[in-house]
């Protein structure tokens, strides 16, 4: 796949799907599959339209690259019906980490999921935006915790190694910021 940027997965929702073969829009993403224990995107569900309505899976290795604007396949044929692949594991065991409280292993919580960062060229989740609160948001901005060390996610909460957190920067957003900012200049 093309493109070495991290993307949010919030981006990705929505962005539509070319095929490369003839350039028709074949649906639009409307979820990301994640193997949680390996950290793994698996595959995007799409929703298409016309006369073959429903739910299709595309599997990371049949995409030709990511942008910022659409999501592009080599041929409409690399879709797959959902109904003929979500009995596989990786579909039942889906879970969905966003609004999950994480939690390091010393019995800390550091927030709440808002986003996941996806490295798409290596085809892995590589970490979390976290809000800690909508005061401190709008004031200091979310952080990013890394995906480092090993990470035990459940339905209710995320479990991070110290070592996650130590790494854990801002997003440069809030107020904050903006004003320190303008101060500089």
């Amino acid at each position: 796949m093309e493109r070495c940027l991290l993307e949010k997965y919030s981006e990705v929702i929505g962005l539509p799907v070319i095929c490369g073969y003839d350039g028709r829009k074949l649906g639009t993403v409307k979820d990301v599959v994640f193997c949680i224990g390996e950290k793994k995107v698996l595959a995007f569900l799409l929703e298409t339209r016309g006369y073959k309505i429903g739910k299709k899976v595309i599997f990371v290795g049949d995409v030709l690259s990511l942008g910022r604007d659409a999501l592009i396949i080599g041929n409409a044929k690399d879709m797959q019906n959902i109904r003929k692949v979500k009995d596989r594991p990786e579909f039942k065991n889906k879970i969905d980490i966003l609004g999950v409280r994480v939690y390091t292993r010393s019995g800390d919580e550091i927030g709440t999921v808002k986003d996941i960062l996806i490295d798409f060229n290596l085809g892995r989740m590589d970490g979390v935006e976290i809000s800690d609160g909508l005061v401190k948001d709008i004031y200091e901005g979310r952080n990013i915790l890394p995906l480092i060390g090993k990470t035990e996610f459940g339905e209710e909460s995320i479990l991070v190694d110290n070592e996650s957190v130590e790494e854990m920067v801002g997003t440069g957003g809030g107020i904050r910021n903006i004003l320190v900012g303008r101060k500089k200049c």
